[in-house]
C-alpha cells in the first residue's frame, strides 16, 4: 500500500540559494555590537522624544541592564556578558540630566528602544525580529512603564533582567520563542499518545485549565485528541526543576540557561524537538545553543568561558544631536549626459527646502578632477537658510571624476571648526568610475571608517563605479541607484530615504505619499489620511518645456498658478504646491499638462500634531549578489507607531538594467515561503529576476509601495516574552482589532548588486512548508487529515510540480532522517491530490487513508514540495496525529488483565494481577456500590510482584509490597447522593459517591518498594499511571524506589506533566471518610524494570502506563553510566497491548 522506504540520509542543510535569501539587512545598519574577550560593546539603548523626561528612568535602566549582564553570563556559560553600554537620550529633554554629545548614535539605529506605554495589552517587551534563524534581529522594544513599574513588571513578567536576556537571544542570535503561540502550537501527543504542553524543558512541570472557566481541561489522552483551543498549560511557578529555557518561560526562578541538544549536559535544560514551538519549526528542530554555538561570537570556539569577578557594564549617556550632512555632488563631464545634472539639481534642490527637517545642517561640495566647497555647514531654520543653499548648487559639468578628492574635501569640511567628524553624512552622486590613482576611494576608505564618518551612495547610471555599495556598506552609509529609465524616480526616492531611515520615528519628518515619473498629460490622486496632511507638499519636475498643473481638494476647490498655495521656479524646472496648516482629509486630485515630456510627481507630507502615522519601513535579505543561483528576499514593514498594520497592498517595483522592462513582486504577510511570521505587519517576497547577460556593474533599484485601508491586530505578534501564566478566568468573545484609513505610502527598497553572469534554466527549489497541520483524524474510517500553505516551484513564486509527503511512528525518525519515513502516494489519498500543487499561497488539504491496525497508533507526519526539474524543497515542520479507539466504542465493562510474562531480549518480568470479583466493579467499602452502566466505580486490583530477573543480576525479590501509599486509588464513601449520571445512563444507588456529575475523584497514597538490586543502571522514578475510561482525569504519581545498593548510578528521570487534584474536595472527602469508614482502594500496580548493561549504555524502562483498556507501554530513556545524563529515547522498547 505505501512505497518502500529509502534509507537514504537527507542533509538537513539549506541549498545554497537559501543562504542568500536567509537573513535581513537593513537598508540602514543598527549600531554595531561586538564581542571582545566576553564582553559585549556598541550597545546603544535609545529613548523616544514621545517619553517624558524622568531621571528615574535612567537609574532604573542601568539596574535593568547590570542585572541582565550577570544573568546573561550565567546564561552562557561565562561567555558573554554586557560589557559597554550607550542610552541615548531625546533632543527635547533638558539638560538636568548630565550627558555629552551624540556622534553617530541615533534613535533609528539603536539596539533596544524605549517607547511611551500607550495601550493596555501592547505593553509586552518583544524583538523585531523578521528574519530567519540565526539572524540578527532589528531591535527589542521596552516601555517606560516596563521600566518604571517595577512591582507591575516582576508581577506580569517576573525578573525584568530574565526579560532582556530573552529578548537578547532574539536580537543577537536570531532564536525563536519555545513556548505556543497560538491554539496549533499550545499541546502535542508524544510517542505513546501522552498529552504534552509546549515547553523546554520538558521539566517544566504545571496543570492544564480552561482559560475562560478556570475548569481543568478534558485531556482524553487515551483517545488521541489534543486540548480545545480554550484549554492553556500554567506552570508551576514554586516547584518548578528545570533550569531550561529562557526562550520558554523565563520567568520560572528555577531557569537560568537556554535549552541544548547536549547529551553530557544538564538534563533539566535538554531541548524538547517533539513540541511545535517557533524555535524548532524556524530552526528545523535544533535547540538554542545549537543555533547560538554557530553564530559569530562562538563559532569557532570563539570566546570560551572566562570567569569575570565584576560584570556590570559601564555606561555613557549621550543626548541626540543634529544630522550633519555633506552633499557631495559629481559634476564631471559625463553629467552633462542625459541632463543629468540637471535632475540631479531639482532633486537636491527639493531635499534641500522640503525634506532636511529644522534644526540640521547641510553643506554642498562638487568634484571632478578636484574637489571645492561651494557652502559650508549651515543649520536649516528659515526659508532664507534653504535658499542660500538651494541657489548655491553647480550648474556646470566638465572634466575627470576624482572621488577620492570629493571623499577629502567632504572630511574636512566636517572637521571645520576642530568639530568631530564621528557621525557626520556624506552623500555622494556620481555617474561614473573614480580614477585609477589615489586620492580615491580605497585610498580614503580606513580614514573614513576610523573617524566614524558615513557614506551614503547614489549610483546615478549603470555606468557608476562598482566600488560604491562597498564604500556605504564598510563606512555604515546607505546605497542606491538610479536606473535612468523614464519612469525613473531612483533619486528623489533616495535622498528621502537619507532622512526618513535616520529620523522616522520623528514627528517633523516628511512621510513620502508618492513618487512617479510619466509622459504628459497625465492625471493622478493621492489620499491624505487623518494621521497626516500637516504641511503637505506637491512637486511636479519638468524636463524641457514649461507645465500647467491643477490640484485639486476633496472639497472641489482648485489650486492653480494663481493660488497663493502655487510655487514655480523655472531655474530649477519645478513646480511646488505648499499646503499651510493641515490639508483636510481625503481624496486630492492633480492635473499636469504641456509638451509631451517626462514629468516626475512626488508628494509628502508630515503627521498632524498628537497623531502616529503609519510609516514604512524596508530591508533585503542580501544586496550584494556574487554567486548563483540569485535570489533576494525582500521585507517591508508596515506600522503605525509600533503596532503592525495588518492586511495591506504592498508591492516591491524593480528597476532592472535599462533595457530590461521593470518587475513587480507581491509582499505578503501570510507565514509561508520566505515570510517568517504570519499577521505581524511584515510583508515578505522574493526578487530572482536577474538578468541573464554578463553585466559587471549590473543593479537593481527597488522601491516600495503600500496602500490598503489594514487593520490593527489586539495585540503584537512580534517575538516577544512570554508573561507568567496565573488563571483567572475571563470572557474573551472577540479578538479586536482597530481600523485604518485608506492610507498610500512609497518608501525607497535599497539597490542590488549583481555582479555575474546569470545562467537561464530552473535552479531554485520551492519554499519550505512551515505550517504543516493536523485538521482531523477518524478512527473508524482510520483517516488523517492534514492542511498546509502552498509553496511555490521557485521560492515563493509559481506552481509546485507534486508533494513528497512521508510519515513514521517514531519523531527523530521523520525530522532527523526524512526520506527514511514512509512515502505516501494518491493511492493512500481520499480527499485531495498531492500530485496537483495549488499556486503559491494557497491553501491545500488531503485526507490520508492510513492502513488498518487493531491498536492505538501515533504517526508523526513532514512533507516538502517537488518541482519539474528535480529541485527539492526543504523538508517542513513535523506534526503528530493518534488514531486511536473512539471513547464511545470502549468496552462498557471493566476488562479482566492477567499480567504475565513480558519478555525482552534484555530481561524477563513475571507480574501477576488477580482478576477483580465483578466485571462490572469492586468495592471494599462497607456499603457497596451496586454497579451502573457505563460506569467504572471504585475498582480494586491486588498486584504481588516476583522476582525480577535482569541478565548478569539478580533483583531482590519483592515478594510484598507495603500499604500502599502513593498509589492512585478511586474510593466511594458510604454517602448518599442524588442519582449518579454517566454518558446519558442513570443509576440509582443505595450509597453512591458524593462527587459532582460523571467526576471521578481519587486520592493518592504513597507506596515504598524495598531495595532492588541491580548491576547496572536503576531510575528512582517509576512512574505509573491508571487511566479511567469514563470521563476521569490521567493522574501522575512518583513512586519511590530506594537507591540500589551496588553502587549503581542513580538517575532522576523528568518529572510528568501530573495534574493536581481539586483540593478542597480532596479534604472534604476525607472528612467524610475518616468519619465513616476506612477507604477501600483500588489498586493496579505493574512494574516492569528493563536493564541493558551494554558498552556504555543502559536501557531503562523509565515510565509505565496502565490505560482503563489495559494497554501498556513504556518510555525509554537513554542513560550513561557516569553520571545522571539523560536523553530522550523514543521507542526503544516496543511494548504492545496484552
Amino acid at each position: 500500500m505505501f512505497s518502500d522506504r529509502r534509507h537514504c540520509r537527507l542533509n538537513h542543510i539549506l541549498l545554497a540559494v537559501l543562504l542568500y535569501i536567509a537573513g535581513t539587512h537593513a537598508l540602514l545598519p543598527r549600531s554595531k555590537i561586538s564581542l571582545q574577550t566576553n564582553g559585549y560593546k556598541g550597545i546603544v539603548v535609545a529613548i523616544s522624544e514621545h517619553v517624558q523626561e524622568n531621571a528615574t528612568l535612567i537609574e532604573t535602566l542601568k539596574e535593568l541592564f547590570t542585572n541582565a549582564s550577570d544573568l546573561l553570563h550565567r546564561a552562557t556559560h561565562q561567555r558573554a556578558y554586557f560589557e559597554e553600554i550607550t542610552i541615548l537620550l531625546p533632543k527635547t529633554w533638558s539638560s538636568n540630566i548630565p550627558s555629552v554629545p551624540a556622534t553617530s548614535e541615533i534613535f533609528d539605529t539603536a539596539n533596544f528602544i524605549v517607547t511611551r506605554h500607550e495601550h493596555v495589552g501592547r505593553e509586552s517587551p518583544y524583538t523585531n525580529q523578521f528574519g530567519s534563524c540565526g539572524d540578527e534581529a532589528e531591535y527589542a522594544h521596552l516601555t517606560d512603564k516596563f521600566i518604571l513599574d517595577t512591582e507591575w513588571t516582576r508581577y506580569k513578567y517576573g525578573d525584568p533582567g530574565k526579560v532582556i536576556v530573552h529578548e537578547w537571544g532574539h536580537l543577537r542570535w536570531g532564536l525563536f520563542d519555545e513556548y505556543a503561540r497560538n491554539d496549533e502550537e499550545r499541546f502535542y501527543l508524544d510517542e505513546n499518545r501522552r498529552v504534552q504542553a509546549t515547553r523546554c524543558s520538558e521539566y517544566v512541570t504545571g496543570e492544564e485549565y480552561d482559560y475562560r472557566t478556570g475548569h481543568r481541561c478534558n485531556l482524553y489522552p487515551e483517545r488521541g485528541q489534543l486540548p480545545g483551543s480554550d484549554c492553556r498549560f500554567y506552570p508551576a511557578l514554586d516547584n518548578s526543576l528545570a533550569t531550561g529555557s529562557y526562550m520558554s518561560m523565563s520567568y520560572l526562578e528555577s531557569v537560568v540557561d537556554f535549552c541544548h541538544s547536549d547529551i553530557q549536559g544538564d538534563p533539566r535544560s535538554f531541548h524538547n524537538p517533539r513540541a511545535p514551538s517557533q524555535q524548532n519549526i524556524q530552526c528545523s528542530y535544533r535547540s538554542a545553543w545549537d543555533v547560538m554555538l554557530e553564530s559569530e561570537d562562538f563559532k569557532n570556539g570563539d570566546n570560551q568561558p572566562r570567569h569575570v569577578t565584576d560584570t556590570a557594564p559601564t555606561f555613557l549617556v549621550v543626548k541626540s544631536a543634529p544630522l550633519r550632512i555633506v552633499l557631495l555632488l559629481d559634476v564631471s563631464g559625463s553629467m552633462s549626459t542625459n541632463n543629468r545634472l540637471g535632475i540631479m539639481n531639482q532633486v537636491t534642490s527639493k531635499y534641500i527646502r522640503a525634506t532636511v527637517p529644522d534644526g540640521n545642517f547641510v553643506a554642498i561640495v562638487e568634484f571632478s578632477s578636484s574637489a571645492r566647497t561651494l557652502v559650508g555647514l549651515t543649520e536649516l531654520q528659515t526659508t532664507q537658510d534653504r535658499d542660500l543653499l538651494a541657489n548655491s548648487l553647480p550648474t556646470y559639468a566638465s572634466g575627470g571624476t576624482c572621488i577620492g578628492c570629493g571623499l577629502i574635501r567632504s572630511t574636512e569640511v566636517l572637521e571645520s571648526g576642530g568639530q568631530n567628524a564621528s557621525g557626520g553624512i556624506i552623500i555622494l552622486i556620481t555617474d561614473g568610475a573614480e580614477n585609477s590613482s589615489p586620492p580615491n576611494i580605497e585610498s580614503e576608505k580606513p580614514t573614513l571608517i576610523s573617524k566614524g564618518i558615513l557614506v551614503d551612495t547614489v549610483a546615478f547610471s549603470a555606468a557608476a563605479d562598482a566600488k560604491l555599495m562597498a564604500l556605504s556598506e564598510d563606512t555604515g552609509g546607505l546605497a542606491f541607484y538610479h536606473a535612468e529609465t523614464s519612469d525613473s524616480t531612483g533619486l528623489n526616492d533616495a535622498l528621502t530615504a537619507t532622512i526618513s531611515l535616520r529620523l522616522g520615528a520623528s514627528s517633523d519628518v516628511p512621510i513620502e505619499l508618492h513618487s512617479s515619473k510619466q509622459i504628459l498629460p497625465f492625471n493622478g490622486s493621492v489620499l491624505i489620511d487623518e494621521t497626516i496632511g500637516k504641511d503637505l507638499k506637491f512637486f511636479f519636475l519638468w524636463s524641457t518645456s514649461l507645465v500647467s498643473v491643477e490640484v485639486k481638494r476633496p472639497n472641489g476647490s482648485v489650486i492653480d498658478g494663481s493660488s497663493p498655495e502655487y510655487r514655480r521656479d523655472d531655474a530649477k524646472k519645478t513646480i511646488s504646491v505648499e499646503i499651510i496648516g493641515d490639508a483636510e482629509p481625503g481624496k486630492w486630485l492633480y492635473d499636469v499638462r504641456g509638451t509631451p515630456q517626462a514629468v516626475e510627481v512626488s508628494i509628502q507630507s508630515t503627521a498632524v500634531d498628537n497623531a502616529q502615522p503609519v510609516r514604512v519601513t524596508t530591508s533585503l535579505s542580501n544586496s550584494y549578489v556574487t554567486e548563483e543561483p540569485a535570489a533576494v528576499s525582500i521585507y517591508a514593514q508596515v506600522v503605525q507607531g509600533y503596532t503592525p498594520i495588518l492586511d495591506a497592498v504592498v508591492v516591491a517595483t524593480i528597476e532592472r538594467p535599462r533595457t530590461h522592462p521593470p518587475v513587480e513582486v507581491n509582499l505578503l504577510d501570510n507565514g509561508a515561503g520566505t515570510d517568517v511570521t504570519p499577521n505581524d505587519g511584515v510583508y515578505s517576497g522574493v526578487f530572482m529576476d536577474f538578468v541573464t547577460a554578463t553585466c559587471p556593474h549590473c543593479r537593481y533599484n527597488i522601491k516600495i509601495s503600500a496602500s490598503g485601508s489594514g487593520h490593527k491586530p489586539a495585540s503584537t505578534m512580534y517575538s516577544s516574552v512570554l508573561p507568567i501564566l496565573r488563571l483567572t478566568p475571563v470572557d474573551r468573545t472577540t479578538n479586536y482589532t482597530d481600523l485604518v484609513g485608506q492610507f498610500n505610502r512609497v518608501v525607497s527598497g535599497g539597490v542590488i548588486q549583481a555582479p555575474l553572469t546569470i545562467s537561464p534554466g530552473d535552479n531554485l527549489p520551492p519554499s519550505r512548508i512551515k505550517d504543516l497541520r493536523v485538521v482531523g483524524i477518524s478512527y473508524d474510517n482510520q483517516t488523517i487529515s492534514l492542511a498546509w500553505t502552498s509553496p511555490g516551484n521557485d521560492l515563493d513564486r509559481g506552481t509546485a510540480d507534486w508533494y513528497d509527503l512521508r510519515h513514521d511512528r517514531n519523531f527523530s525518525v521523520i525530522s532527523q532522517n526524512f526520506t527514511i519515513g514512509e512515502q505516501v502516494t494518491n493511492q493512500n489519498i481520499t480527499q485531495g491530490n498531492l500530485m496537483a500543487p495549488k499556486p503559491f499561497g494557497s491553501d491545500e488539504q488531503v485526507t490520508v487513508q492510513m492502513p488498518r491496525v487493531n491498536d492505538n497508533v501515533t504517526y508523526y507526519f513532514c512533507i516538502r514540495a517537488m518541482d519539474a526539474a528535480g529541485n527539492e524543497g526543504s523538508p517542513s515542520n513535523v506534526v503528530s496525529a493518534a488514531i486511536v479507539q473512539s471513547y464511545l466504542d470502549a468496552p462498557t465493562q471493566i476488562m479482566t488483565t492477567d499480567f504475565t510474562t513480558v519478555t525482552s531480549s534484555f530481561a524477563t518480568h513475571t507480574t501477576s494481577v488477580p482478576k477483580p470479583t465483578s466485571s462490572q466493579a469492586a468495592s471494599t467499602d462497607p456499603t457497596s456500590v451496586p454497579s451502573t452502566t457505563n460506569s467504572r466505580i471504585g475498582t480494586t486490583h491486588s498486584t504481588s510482584f516476583s522476582t525480577v530477573t535482569s541478565r548478569g543480576a539478580a533483583s531482590t525479590d519483592l515478594t510484598s509490597v507495603p500499604t500502599p501509599t502513593n498509589i492512585r486509588v478511586d474510593t466511594t464513601h458510604p454517602t448518599s447522593s442524588p442519582t449518579l449520571r454517566s454518558r446519558g445512563t442513570t443509576s440509582t444507588e443505595p450509597t453512591s459517591v458524593p462527587t459532582p456529575t460523571n467526576v471521578r475523584v481519587q486520592t493518592t497514597h504513597p507506596t515504598t518498594f524495598p531495595t532492588v538490586t541491580s548491576r547496572g543502571t536503576v531510575s528512582t522514578d517509576l512512574t505509573i499511571h491508571h487511566t479511567s475510561t469514563n470521563g476521569g482525569r490521567e493522574s501522575t504519581y512518583p513512586t519511590t524506589i530506594p537507591p540500589v545498593s551496588d553502587g549503581g548510578t542513580e538517575l532522576t528521570d523528568p518529572p510528568s506533566n501530573s495534574p493536581i487534584h481539586y483540593k478542597l474536595v480532596m479534604v472534604l472527602i476525607s472528612i467524610a471518610a475518616l468519619a465513616v469508614t476506612v477507604c477501600a482502594c483500588m489498586v493496579a500496580v505493574a512494574l516492569i524494570g528493563l536493564c541493558k548493561s551494554r558498552s556504555n549504555k543502559v536501557t531503562v524502562v523509565k515510565e509505565l502506563t496502565v490505560h482503563g483498556n489495559h494497554d501498556i507501554e513504556a518510555a525509554t530513556t537513554r542513560v550513561h553510566p557516569q553520571g545522571n545524563k539523560v536523553a530522550p529515547l523514543p521507542n526503544d522498547i516496543d511494548i504492545t497491548s496484552i
